[in-house]
């Protein structure tokens, strides 16, 4: 890809942004098991975009546009990069208003999955055992109801409710 075909103007290229991400980008809230946490599970969002390393300009378009995040290579695979976004105030502050302006189209769904966690999150609702509880589930309708997840949705409750 030659960066230079690229739209031009800061609408325009948004606007592709948010149509190569809807194909390209991942809205993630891993469940890990965390013997230090209040509940001995914590929930960690991530946004991120994967492409080929010959492609890597595309993603750092992303990080200068959005201005946030990070560009690195995808352990364990060094022909892919990432881009991504695990800082919950730039999720807040710079993804979450960006795709709210910039409609997804196949991920509208997890996106406002993740939105909704995200934000009750920042609002401290995941000390709450029922708010957390309500937030597991929530995370597990998200990418293909929580199809490659490690743990399981009612063993991640039970050992809630111990």
């Amino acid at each position: 890809m030659n960066i230079y075909t690229l739209p031009k103007k800061g609408k325009e290229i948004k606007y592709y942004l948010a149509g190569f991400a809807d194909g390209e980008c991942c809205f993630n809230v891993s469940i890990k098991k965390q013997k230090t946490a209040k509940f001995g599970w914590v929930l960690d969002p991530l946004f991120q975009v994967t492409q080929r390393k010959e492609h890597k300009e595309l993603l750092e378009l992303f990080r200068k546009i959005l201005n946030c995040g990070r560009v690195i290579e995808k352990p364990g695979q060094k022909e892919l990069c990432l881009f991504l976004v695990d800082n919950r105030r730039q999720l807040n502050e710079k993804i979450i208003p960006f795709f709210n302006k910039y409609k997804l189209f196949t991920k509208w769904d997890d996106f406002k999955k993740f939105e909704q966690i995200v934000h009750a999150l920042e609002k401290k609702e995941h000390q709450d055992k029922e708010k957390f509880k309500k937030l597991i589930k929530e995370a597990f309708l998200m990418n293909q109801n929580g199809k490659q997840r490690r743990y399981k949705l009612d063993d991640i409750l039970e050992s809630i409710n111990i």
